[in-house]
């Protein structure tokens, strides 16, 4: 019951907060975040310091949301919130390492399932320095090739329509050292996309070459040592 009510007062606070936020005396010169920006972007002329604590807010009343529905209902919110200092940021800033705000822009359209709006601009992010938060275990690439995985092995599964090109993509980024990520993920994404080169009939060769790649990296666990002995035999390789 304790608990409970302790949620309760905490959301309570951090709605007040975003509804009434603490008035804040600029220092004399103070650099602002966004002196370019359009007149109707609510956080121009905020110092970054204002802006980080309002998404600091906003993050935490995210948090105090118990529902899958009611969280992407506020995530919404924010996207519509913070759309035009985003587009700002991405227009008139060459290195994005450290801006939080638009790491949480892109995710919060991720968790949305609006992916196929943002994909280009954040792939172009991650290649200008978009870096993760702080407190997360991975980095951006990492993220966002997992991002990518999960996206199209979900459409995969259930049969429904995805744009495959983020997956070839991103598998050309780390096949040229675009993108640097961890083993574990990399057999995952290889073993998808040969499924789906080898699904489609007409690119055995290429689903082959990814099987193979993937049982190179896992010997033991990358399940697809039979196909790939079938795949040889289709092929005439043996």
């Amino acid at each position: 019951m304790f608990t409970l009510l302790k949620k309760r007062q905490d959301r309570a606070a951090i709605k007040a907060a975003l509804t009434h936020p603490p008035e804040r005396k600029e220092a004399s010169g103070e650099p602002t975040v966004a002196s370019n920006a359009s007149p109707s972007d609510p956080f121009a002329n905020k110092s970054w310091d204002e802006v980080q604590r309002i998404l600091d807010t906003d993050l935490g009343f995210v948090r105090t949301l118990a529902g899958f529905e009611e969280k992407n209902a506020f995530r919404k919110e924010l996207i519509n919130k913070y759309k035009e200092h985003a587009e700002h940021l991405l227009a008139t800033r060459a290195n994005l390492e450290g801006v939080d705000l638009l790491w949480w822009y892109f995710l919060w359209h991720v968790d949305c399932g609006l992916l196929t709006l943002i994909h280009d601009e954040f792939r172009s992010a991650i290649s200008r320095g978009l870096s993760t938060p702080l407190k997360w275990s991975s980095n951006a690439q990492a993220a966002y090739c997992d991002v990518i995985f999960k996206y199209s092995h979900k459409a995969h599964e259930n049969n429904a329509p995805f744009n495959a090109e983020y997956l070839f993509n991103a598998i050309t980024d780390i096949h040229h050292g675009n993108i640097a990520i961890n083993a574990p993920l990399k057999v995952k994404i290889f073993r998808l996309a040969g499924d789906l080169l080898d699904e489609s009939g007409s690119k055995k060769e290429d689903a082959l070459a990814l099987f193979e790649a993937v049982m190179q990296m896992d010997p033991n666990k990358g399940g697809r040592k039979t196909r790939v002995k079938e795949l040889k035999q289709e092929l005439g390789h043996e």
